[in-house]
């Protein structure tokens, strides 16, 4: 789920809507460049670092007494081979860099796309975070990924279809020929945040924080919707896009929204121009769904961070009626939807609280977002991700390195993520 600010880390008590757009305001000069980066030719590259690293030819002397042409001709030679051997030794590092740090380029219409000159995404052999190395205590055995993998197999991978009523009947026949192989979905939601709180007496602490849901979605309505698709591995269409964001219809002059909250998501892209005009119909997007094979399917596997809204709103939009009054009714509708679904922040708390028995030195009760979760199983920052196709690609590229994360044992010994499956953190789990 992203709302105005991004990814919940936790249940929603106010501010934390505003925590990413705070830190991008605190870390200016940590922001991604959005341009392309200036790259040149090999023959260019030597010519720039000979002009760079002059001391390399200290040993060349152009005075009176190397009048040997034999001799400065091997002194030139070792001079080329340094730089030879320099410039082979930058130029992944250069490569890298350029990838890590290019911003978003314009691809074809109502495509958005990260630029990927280098194959394969994943962060250099031995470069596991070391909160992900953890010895075990049991014959010197470690916790930590098998050795890196690609992230993103193809450039395709990083496209994000942008859908509006004009396009929505064609995406969904896309996404209908797709269902059968790829069959594992991720789910990300965009709206304006919590506004209200319940008040009253309650059952126990799960039972408010489905009252405080519940009472916000029924007053709310989503901005966009981002739906990514991938097979159990982690596999994705390579001549298709297969992440899409459903840009629903929204009139600010009808919708309770805060002016905070407007010119955030402004700022975050969001035309409300265009959300009003050609927008989305939810009732049209609820039709389509489905019939897509998405839905009411044992062979489908949902993905989310913090599902509890992600599904919220779409049980909402599917019923098109009032949420339930009490969690138990909610969880069914969600089972009856959603037969198989896995909660990322139940699986990164789990992870979490394993990491931290093993190191004493990571803060108790630190929260992981979905960004610092794809941190730790080693997948790059994109520009992409803070959108909200980009946050359910994200999400479903974290589910897939987790999934082949070798746990040693977790708190109830299982070594796979099946324990987790079904469970909604902060509604039948804490």
């Amino acid at each position: 789920m992203q709302t105005i600010s991004g990814q919940m880390t936790e249940f929603p008590d106010g501010e934390q809507f505003y925590l990413r757009q705070q830190a991008q305001q605190g870390h200016p000069g940590q922001q991604q460049p959005t341009g392309l980066p200036q790259m040149f030719s090999p023959q260019v590259n030597q010519g720039r670092l000979m002009t760079q690293q002059q001391h390399l030819l200290h040993g060349i002397d152009t005075g009176q007494d190397l009048q040997a042409t034999y001799l400065l001709k091997q002194k030139m030679e070792a001079a080329n081979a340094a730089f030879g051997h320099q410039q082979q030794s930058l130029q992944p590092q250069q490569a890298q860099q350029q990838l890590l740090t290019t911003g978003v380029i314009n691809g074809p219409p109502g495509v958005s796309m990260v630029q990927t000159g280098v194959g394969g995404l994943a962060p250099p052999p031995g470069t596991l975070p070391p909160q992900l190395s953890i010895n075990t205590g049991v014959r010197g055995t470690t916790i930590g990924l098998a050795p890196a993998a690609p992230v993103i197999h193809h450039p395709n991978h990083l496209l994000v279809r942008e859908v509006w009523a004009n396009n929505l009947t064609s995406e969904f026949a896309s996404i209908r020929r797709l269902v059968d192989q790829y069959n594992f979905i991720a789910l990300s939601t965009e709206f304006v945040g919590t506004i209200v709180r319940p008040i009253g007496n309650f059952r126990s602490k799960n039972d408010y924080h489905y009252q405080t849901m519940r009472t916000n979605i029924d007053l709310l309505n989503s901005v966009q919707i981002g739906l990514s698709l991938s097979d159990s591995q982690g596999n994705k269409p390579e001549n298709t896009p297969s992440t899409w964001q459903f840009n629903f219809h929204f009139d600010v002059t009808k919708e309770m929204v805060s002016p905070e909250s407007l010119d955030l998501l402004k700022k975050s892209g969001v035309v409300f121009d265009k959300h009003q005009n050609n927008g989305v119909e939810p009732y049209d997007f609820a039709q389509l769904l489905v019939d897509s094979g998405l839905l009411l399917s044992d062979e489908v596997t949902w993905v989310s961070f913090h599902a509890a809204y992600d599904f919220g709103f779409l049980i909402n939009i599917l019923t098109d009626t009032a949420m339930p009054n009490n969690k138990e009714d909610y969880e069914y509708w969600v089972q009856k939807f959603l037969p198989n679904f896995y909660d990322l922040n139940v699986i990164s708390k789990s992870v979490q609280d394993l990491i931290q028995q093993r190191n004493q030195q990571l803060q108790q009760g630190q929260q992981y977002s979905l960004e610092s979760l794809a941190d730790e199983v080693g997948i790059p920052r994109f520009p992409l991700f803070n959108t909200t196709g980009g946050q359910s690609l994200l999400a479903l590229l974290t589910f897939t390195r987790l999934s082949k994360f070798p746990f040693f044992k977790l708190p109830n010994g299982k070594t796979d993520l099946s324990q987790f499956k079904n469970s909604i953190y902060g509604i039948n789990k804490e």
